[in-house]
């Protein structure tokens, strides 16, 4: 047994005491003294160490069920165990002094089989004790890990933030807004917006499968790719196609893409797109509503050998949406989704309003939706428009 083992002895019989006092110190404990429940509490504050505190009942000043409550109220002293003393057949002090605190009571040893069963369930205390000291540690450790990993994932939210470009100023009949929604700190989904010349810019949406710390380290990787390709080609299923080629090397096995990429005419209002496995773009307008459809298959995995592209024209008074799935995802409380139909209604009855307010009308809506709740992934929608007049 450790001498480091500190018990805080508090009885008021100086026989009694001088009796545990010598039993315990011959099992190898050092042992602090108190005659009173006043004095134990004064000792249990000054003494740098206490491992474990052996009280008696009945005692002048402060009983041991005052002396327990007292204990457990002390925030620096609550987590010492406490055994508590008691006579034969005195039931209800052991139920005060349980209710009051007390981890333990035991008889006051008279025999060689009480002392031995004392000492036994001072050292199961201790264990308990020790366990529950390595439990705090071990949570102490961990609360620190948690607040350096918030820190670190707030600072990459922020990095990611900054990544996400502001919609371009118009330079012809054509106006964008952006909104991107990330269901955690971190998010999946990347945006972004090229110059090709002095009429013409390309839009991208793509969407890492998951969301968190590896998606947006991907979808990074992605935005990354993506730019030189934007320049180098002049279809948008051929820089899909590109993307497809150059992310294989980076997406780790299980992990994909899907995109969608549109080169618009900002003069004209005239659309060459493609996608591979994304969610159709929708336009609406006084003529209702129309999708411009992806192909299928995945980005990232090098299978995607040349994607078909089509064509469109955005119209005065039409509005496009390109987005991710974590919209149409979107699920209420009983996990019914959002969905297409659901989005394609509020888009058309708000297709003439200021590209702004349709994003603050489809974030009403999805909110309604999920209400209590929150949608659970990663939500980016591109409006471009094509205003009257």
């Amino acid at each position: 047994m450790s001498a480091s083992r500190r018990i805080l002895l508090v009885e008021d019989s100086s026989t009694m005491r001088r009796m545990l006092s010598t039993l315990l110190q011959d099992e190898g404990y050092e042992v602090a003294l108190a005659k009173d429940g006043k004095e134990g509490l004064a000792k249990a504050h000054e003494l740098p160490l206490v491992d474990l505190i052996l009280t008696d009942f009945e005692m002048p000043e402060l009983n041991g069920a005052g002396l327990c409550g007292a204990l457990k109220a002390d925030v620096d002293l609550r987590s010492i165990p406490v055994l508590l003393l008691t006579t034969l057949c005195e039931t209800e002090n052991k139920v005060l002094g349980l209710d009051s605190g007390a981890d333990d009571y035991i008889q006051k040893p008279k025999s060689p089989e009480e002392i031995k069963e004392l000492f036994a369930r001072i050292r199961a205390h201790l264990r308990i004790s020790d366990l529950r000291s390595e439990l705090a540690e071990r949570n102490r450790l961990l609360e620190a890990a948690h607040k350096k990993l918030s820190f670190e994932l707030d600072l990459a939210r922020k990095v990611q933030q900054a990544m996400m470009p502001r919609p371009p100023q118009p330079r012809g009949v054509l106006q964008v807004a952006v909104r991107y929604t990330p269901a955690n700190q971190l998010g999946g989904d990347i945006y972004d917006f090229y110059r090709l010349d002095k009429m013409r810019l390309g839009i991208l949406v793509a969407d890492v499968s998951g969301h968190g710390v590896n998606s947006a380290m991907l979808s990074g990787m992605v935005k990354t790719l993506a730019a030189p390709l934007s320049i180098a080609v002049m279809e948008p299923g051929e820089l899909l196609a590109g993307l497809d080629v150059a992310g294989e090397q980076f997406f780790p096995e299980g992990y994909f893409c899907t995109g969608f990429y549109l080169i618009a005419d900002e003069e004209t209002g005239l659309l060459r797109y493609a996608g591979v496995g994304h969610p159709p773009a929708i336009i609406v307008g006084p003529n209702g509503p129309r999708l411009l459809i992806s192909n299928p298959g995945m980005l990232g995995i090098g299978m995607v050998d040349g994607t078909a592209g089509n064509s469109d024209r955005l119209a005065p008074g039409e509005s496009l949406i390109m987005y991710t799935d974590g919209l149409t995802d979107a699920m209420d409380p009983s996990d019914v989704l959002f969905g297409e139909q659901r989005l394609t209604t509020v888009l058309q009855a708000h297709h003439g309003a200021d590209p702004l307010e349709i994003l603050n009308q489809v974030d009403q809506a999805v909110a309604i939706h999920t209400s209590p709740g929150r949608a659970s992934d990663d939500i980016n929608i591109i409006v471009l428009q094509h205003p009257v007049g």
